[in-house]
């Protein structure tokens, strides 16, 4: 599952158009109630719709987009008008600006640990199985995977476990959702082989 879009309120469309555009977003679909942005990087989007009286700030979603610069970032918002690194929309929605950095997908306080470090291959055999291996020999594991195994095709990775789902899920979402838990609980433990 990824995440397809947010859809914030807005109360003067025009004018929260106007915010997103300058913080970077791009207009792919707008109509009289509803405008929808591409985001610079990344699958996901980000919308507005026209609603009716205030906007709730207190208890209210709070936006984060990240960036790789605060500084700048910071710096470029203070030239174009926009004095905070939190900030909100037209609307009111509250909006922060910030570097996660590696913390962005694995933060401390995340309740499962971070994957081991990207040493995931896929197997692609001939017979009735594929295989999920942990091999840390990086882009040149595929040598030591065809020796192991007779009826070896091809093999795809490294991956982390992230990547490797993602993966399963486009390209053969038949394994994806028959597999995805036993990669889950495979990825955690410290087994090196999984027939899939």
């Amino acid at each position: 599952m990824r995440l397809n879009q947010i859809t914030a309120p807005a109360t003067d469309l025009e004018a929260s158009i106007a915010f997103y555009e300058l913080l970077g977003l791009r207009l792919i679909v707008k109509s009289p109630h509803y405008a929808r942005f591409e985001l610079p990087h990344g699958e996901a989007t980000f919308s507005l719709h026209v609603v009716e009286g205030e906007v709730a700030r207190e208890n209210a979603p709070q936006l984060y987009f990240e960036c790789s610069d605060v500084d700048f970032e910071v710096r470029r918002l203070k030239l174009a008008g926009v004095y905070e690194a939190w900030l909100r929309d037209p609307a009111g929605n509250a909006i922060c600006i910030f570097n996660a950095g590696d913390n962005r997908r694995y933060p401390p306080w995340r309740i499962d640990p971070p994957p081991p470090a990207k040493n995931m291959h896929l197997v692609i055999r001939d017979g009735a199985y594929w295989a999920v291996v942990k091999n840390d020999g990086g882009a040149e594991a595929w040598r030591a995977l065809q020796d192991r195994y007779r009826d070896y095709k091809a093999s795809l990775g490294p991956f982390d476990l992230f990547s490797l789902l993602a993966l399963l899920e486009a390209d053969w979402p038949d394994l994806f959702i028959a597999h995805q838990e036993k990669i889950r609980s495979f990825a955690a433990g410290v087994e090196r082989e999984l027939e899939i």
